[in-house]
């Protein structure tokens, strides 16, 4: 059977901004009642039981999970993991009140703080647990990050450099690292590739590295580096298909696609985007939205995890349009469509020049 958490305080260590101004007399029964009611209030949210007591000047505080068996310790651990911030946060800060050298409360709250944008605050925790294990590098990782968050580069920097000086395979500080030199007013994206590579060999099931890794990529050199990136484009929507990463993949994939697809034609109108507007146009005319609309939106859907727009010998079939088609076929007429529903509406994949011609070409039925 585990301990229950326990700890001591001495009164006057108690911070006195958590109470109301005429309770702060210390030893006085208003301290005592409202420093009792503040502990109560920490573990409130939790199954089981809270008692505090005074003598001879400390404050006694113990908790004891409602279930005997289970650990407290593990308790905030399975908080924090399920992302349950709110109820975790209480029991940091009180083992942090009693013990202000506690390393893993002040790293674990200093990460919550940081992922609830409470930065300042995050930072400071971190500071001080930085000082009480300085060769921690997790702890500079976390420092680095909520400095990063905060827009603070050179604060970002300087732990991040410092995490790698300890610990120079530090995969979350190698991703960091390689992100701040993107963000950098003067960008370094050779030394963010290193980085980012390193990091991505590290973290093998990692979607972020992959995704900045291929950001970076065709930031440098859309054209020679398209094969590497779109091969990490793709290997983040297997990874995370539903995650925000997957929307960033998909238009990442839109860029390549667009880089090839203008390449083809030396920047030049294509001829085969421009008729497949045309048909486009003739097709839909006369269409009112109730019709349209569904046909849109299965073409859109069909288009969600990236069509191949620059390879003709692949077709696809659509429900509502009877016959086959090539993906850029299938982009032409999701551009179209939308521009016949709301003309402020775009598809995504830059064809307005191609749409501009195809509509001086088209002569309207009627």
């Amino acid at each position: 059977m585990s301990e229950p958490i326990h700890y001591q305080i001495d009164e006057t260590a108690f911070d006195p901004e958590q109470l109301p101004a005429d309770a702060r007399t210390v030893g006085s029964a208003s301290f005592r009642s409202h420093v009792k009611a503040f502990f109560e209030r920490q573990y409130g949210g939790m199954p089981g039981e809270t008692t505090v007591s005074f003598e001879n000047g400390k404050i006694n505080v113990t908790w004891m999970p409602r279930e005997a068996d289970e650990n407290p310790a593990a308790v905030i651990m399975r908080l924090l993991e399920t992302g349950r911030y709110s109820e975790a946060a209480p029991l940091l800060e009180t083992a942090i009140q009693a013990n202000p050298r506690d390393h893993q409360s002040l790293y674990n709250l200093g990460m919550v703080y940081s992922d609830m944008g409470r930065l300042p605050e995050a930072m400071g925790l971190l500071r001080r647990a930085t000082e009480v294990e300085p060769e921690n590098a997790n702890a500079w990782v976390a420092l680095g990050i909520a400095a990063l968050r905060s827009k603070d580069n050179d604060a970002a920097r300087a732990a991040l450099e410092h995490a790698i000086s300890i610990d120079g395979d530090n995969a979350f500080a190698l991703r960091s690292l390689g992100t701040l030199c993107l963000m950098d007013k003067d960008k370094d994206i050779d030394r963010a590739l290193q980085f980012l590579r390193r990091a991505v060999a590290l973290l093998r099931t990692d979607p972020v590295s992959r995704l900045t890794l291929a950001q970076a990529l065709i930031e440098q050199n859309p054209e020679q580096n398209a094969a590497e990136a779109e091969a990490l484009f793709r290997a983040v929507l297997a990874m995370s298909p539903n995650a925000e990463v997957a929307k960033k993949a998909e238009a990442g994939l839109t860029v390549i696609a667009q880089a090839k697809f203008r390449g083809e034609a030396d920047g030049d109108i294509r001829q085969d985007a421009t008729q497949y507007c045309l048909d486009a146009l003739d097709r839909f005319e006369g269409m009112d939205r109730d019709t349209l609309l569904p046909i849109v939106m299965e073409m859109a859907t069909l288009g969600e995890g990236g069509l191949p727009v620059n390879d003709p010998s692949k077709k696809f079939e659509l429900r509502l349009l009877p016959g086959e088609y090539t993906a850029l076929h299938i982009v032409c007429m999701l551009h179209v469509g939308l521009k016949c529903i709301d003309p402020d509406l775009d598809s995504g994949f830059d064809i307005s020049r191609e749409y501009a011609a195809a509509l001086a070409l088209h002569t309207p039925r009627n």
